[in-house]
């Protein structure tokens, strides 16, 4: 009987442990900050500054597109295109970096937990 308690006793306090990491919140700002921590931080400063001034481009070409004479609008609009593909690719870079940074932490915690369940 104490041994079929003790088991529980240590199920259930697992199982607490668990549902409280399944309860952490994490907001957008947390997981896109979580980009930052891996070895690849630097390279994820610049891909930001890189989305930030593509969206500039963006906005200029779309400007320059609506208002240029019609001989002028194929340039404009070919740069616009270019311009919004590459921010595209920029920020799917960005979001597969932070994915894979939340992976790996997750990855982490289960080799914890598996860790605590041998010992």
């Amino acid at each position: 009987m104490t041994i079929d308690h003790d088991i529980k006793k240590q199920l259930a306090k697992q199982a607490a442990e668990l549902d409280k990491l399944m309860r952490e919140e994490q907001g957008l700002e947390k997981v896109l900050a979580s980009g930052f921590k891996g070895g690849l931080g630097s390279i994820m400063i610049i891909a930001y500054i890189l989305a930030t001034l593509l969206a500039v481009a963006i906005f200029y070409c779309g400007f320059h597109f609506f208002t240029a004479e019609p001989e002028q609008q194929l340039f404009w609009g070919v740069l616009l295109l270019l311009a919004f593909q590459a921010q595209v690719g920029t920020k799917m870079w960005i979001w597969m970096e932070t994915n894979r940074s939340s992976t790996l932490r997750e990855l982490k915690r289960l080799e914890l937990a598996v860790a605590k369940l041998t010992v």
